[in-house]
């Protein structure tokens, strides 16, 4: 992780301590980020629980781990079905689901081609156009074979591999909600790396008020929204990427062309209740473009605000209000 990302955590929870003298924070490295987790005095005890749903679940969903359901299921892509539990099997045919409502702009079949870019980690490149070409045929989405019954999943391709990642956070964050609800907690804020639960109200007047980060290297806040019991998801190009040539290439990737989407959107953040629906609509609202974007985002009920490359910032909430608020 970049270091602009480490202070945009450190400023989030100095804010939060600041109006709040009653909440406990802790922050550790997890999902390949700094999660940061603050519940009150009175659940403080809880913390080291919610880490470990965290730990859990990038145990569980992560195409890195070899243990993982996700990996199984790619493993045996072109083999058999792999039979996961039913949150996991939820969580897939979500994915799956949206994939087809979007025409697979979003598409969890893209592990191939992620694998390949590496984006992230010490091995990321930008791909020669032949491997990328070798490996387009394995992102079809309509291969994915789902089996309600057994609640298996079949990559019906030799060589297809599943990846989450534009889902896992914002499910983590569901699931680290139910965990809250069943324990009685009252408020929390939880910051899993640009994915932000914002679980009951700071105070019984008030809401929580997020933070949207500039996308550049300053980590500075953007523009701000407030929120109730609200997941406040964000994906930005400025998140993972590799510059080449003069060129940056992010890691939202087009799996009809092999490359990433090319848009005039710098990050998109969607404010809904479900974090599952905010993760993949996020990235789905940036692939699309401001334009389809904002129609998207109204298709699915859902609050976005818009960070665009002329330094902009659009709030669906008021369509009409395109602010410039970056310096040129």
């Amino acid at each position: 992780m970049r270091k602009a990302g480490f202070i945009f955590i450190i400023l989030f929870i100095a804010a939060l301590l600041s109006c709040s003298d009653e909440m406990v924070s802790d922050t550790r490295i997890a999902m390949d980020t700094l999660v940061a987790v603050s519940l009150p005095e009175s659940s403080k005890e809880l913390i080291d629980d919610v880490f470990d749903i965290i730990y859990e679940t990038e145990h569980e969903i992560s195409p890195y781990i070899d243990e993982s359901y996700i990996s199984e299921i790619s493993r045996c892509a072109g083999v058999h079905a792999v039979a996961v539990p039913h949150d996991i099997y939820t969580l897939i045919k979500s994915s799956v689901e949206m994939a087809y409502e979007t025409d697979g702009v979003f598409n969890p079949a893209i592990g191939p081609l992620s694998s390949l870019w590496a984006l992230g980690s010490e091995d990321a490149r930008v791909p020669e156009s032949d491997e990328i070409e070798a490996v387009l045929p394995l992102l079809d989405y309509t291969s994915i074979v789902l089996d309600d019954d057994e609640e298996s999943v079949y990559l019906s391709l030799p060589g297809m591999a599943l990846d989450l990642g534009g889902a896992g956070k914002g499910y983590t964050a569901d699931r680290i909600r139910e965990f809250l609800k069943d324990n009685g907690v009252e408020r929390a804020i939880i910051n899993l790396g640009g994915n932000v639960l914002a679980y009951g109200k700071k105070s019984s007047d008030e809401a929580w008020r997020v933070g949207i980060r500039t996308p550049d290297e300053s980590g500075g806040i953007i523009y701000s929204v407030e929120a109730e019991d609200m997941c406040v998801i964000t994906s930005g190009v400025y998140q993972r990427y590799i510059d080449e040539g003069g060129v940056r290439y992010h890691h939202i990737m087009d799996s009809s062309t092999g490359y990433p989407f090319d848009s005039d959107i710098l990050s998109a953040t969607v404010i809904t209740y479900s974090g599952t629906l905010g993760d993949m609509l996020s990235t789905t609202l940036l692939a699309l473009g401001s334009e389809n974007a904002l129609l998207c985002a109204a298709e699915y009920g859902v609050r976005c605000v818009l960070v665009l490359e002329d330094g902009s910032v659009i709030d669906s909430y008021s369509p009409e209000c395109q602010i410039a608020v970056m310096e040129e």
